[in-house]
């Protein structure tokens, strides 16, 4: 991690990232601020808010991966930059209306959904000889702090300046990081594939088949449904557990906050470690089994609580951190080890497209879930429910799979 460290251009790079992640975090907290005052009803548009976020990676996210195979990096993550800092200043004169507000939500979600897809598509091009696992490592490690001080600075600055001023402060997180990647020369060249300018469509459909080319892809792709819809479902109840059941005051449901990323963090540091000692699925099948395990062992929590206290509720939250965290390190891994780079920017649309939905249809889910069966109950189910997928990746990963050259051979071929 140091060599990659002492690599300016990464450095650049990073720092590019950080800013962006940061002006996203300082967005979030804002418009979930001015979304609890707004309306009459403000859990229901605090849930539309965050829907917004979320539906442009989910909806249109598959249709960004063409655009990101056939330009340059820096076009795409320069100008999804610039159009949020056009969209975060207009929000500044949308404070008072709800879907005015809603609409800029979704158009910066929309930004952040180009901006990810040609970041994850650039890292070899920045990378260069360095390694691949330790840069996704430290990007996942970068993004799980950012997302722990990201609403705590937007937090200070609302408290400070006040939300207009803090969207101030947003856009000009964007317009640095849109700085720092311009100046960036190696994000210049595009990837070049064979479709010419009138043959979007046809780019869109070979990448489709090309996906579902590779065995490896096609497993994650299946293998991944029903874990982003145990995070959906965990996301939208570990609060209300934490909040409504275990009833925790202020200051203790911010330390289990923060235990819950600071497992995360872990898990995106000691991720390298483990790709080098495990195979991928055998790793992914390990993080799946741990996610499931973490989220079971809530049923001894809650029937003993207050037995323990804060200190076993924190230690819970550390655990479900971790295991969310470590299934992503060998997806990241294998997209961008399997993917032919001619098909890189429409693979991880295509498959983060997919992850995205199936986490709003667990956010959609799990309220109405909880109520039906309680949210301790629902939350545990889901851990059991995973329990099938983890045994069928251990078992995956005991068979051999034929060479990824031979299936990107055979994909190049067939095209």
């Amino acid at each position: 991690m140091r060599e990659l460290l002492r690599d300016k251009i990464y450095v650049r790079y990073w720092l590019a990232v950080v800013t962006s992640f940061l002006g996203d975090g300082i967005a979030r907290i804002a418009v979930l601020f001015v979304a609890a005052d707004l309306t009459d009803a403000p859990a229901l548009f605090i849930a539309a808010v965050v829907v917004a976020q979320m539906l442009p990676s989910g909806v249109l996210g598959a249709f960004i991966g063409p655009l990101v195979d056939r330009l340059s990096p820096r076009v795409l993550l320069v100008g999804a930059d610039l159009a949020r800092v056009v969209i975060v200043l207009v929000m500044i004169t949308a404070v008072n209306s709800a879907w005015l507000l809603l609409v800029l939500i979704f158009l910066e979600g929309l930004g952040k959904a180009v901006f990810e897809t040609a970041r994850m598509a650039a890292i070899p091009k920045v990378v260069g000889g360095h390694s691949i696992p330790v840069a996704i490592a430290l990007f996942q490690s970068t993004v799980q702090t950012l997302n722990l001080i990201g609403p705590l600075i937007g937090g200070l600055l609302i408290a400070l300046t006040g939300v207009r001023l803090s969207l101030v402060v947003n856009a000009l997180t964007f317009a640095v990081s849109a700085i720092l990647l311009g100046s960036i020369a190696v994000l210049k060249e595009a990837t070049v594939t064979a479709a010419g300018p009138g043959q979007y469509w046809s780019s869109l459909r070979t990448g489709v088949t090309g996906v579902l080319s590779i065995r490896s892809l096609r497993l994650v792709a299946w293998a991944m449904i029903p874990v982003m819809l145990a995070i959906g479902l965990f996301t939208t109840n570990v609060n209300t557990q934490l909040l409504t059941e275990f009833e925790l005051p202020a200051f203790e449901f911010g330390l289990t906050q923060a235990m819950l990323g600071g497992g995360a963090i872990i898990g995106a540091i000691f991720g390298p470690v483990l790709v080098q000692r495990y195979s991928l699925i055998g790793l992914l099948a390990g993080a799946v089994g741990l996610f499931a395990v973490s989220l079971v062992v809530l049923w001894p929590i809650d029937h003993n609580w207050p037995g323990g206290g804060v200190t076993v509720v924190a230690g819970w939250c550390a655990l479900a951190g971790l295991g969310m965290s470590l299934v992503q390190v060998p997806v990241a891994n294998i997209l961008l080890r399997d993917l032919p780079e001619e098909l890189r920017g429409r693979g991880i649309a295509l498959l983060n497209s997919v992850m995205v939905n199936f986490v709003i249809i667990g956010v959609l889910v799990g309220g109405v879930v909880a109520s039906e069966i309680g949210v301790a109950a629902s939350i545990v189910l889901t851990g059991v429910a995973l329990v099938p997928a983890a045994l069928v990746l251990g078992a995956k990963s005991r068979t051999r799979q034929p060479g990824m050259d031979d299936e990107r051979r055979q994909w190049r071929v067939t095209r």
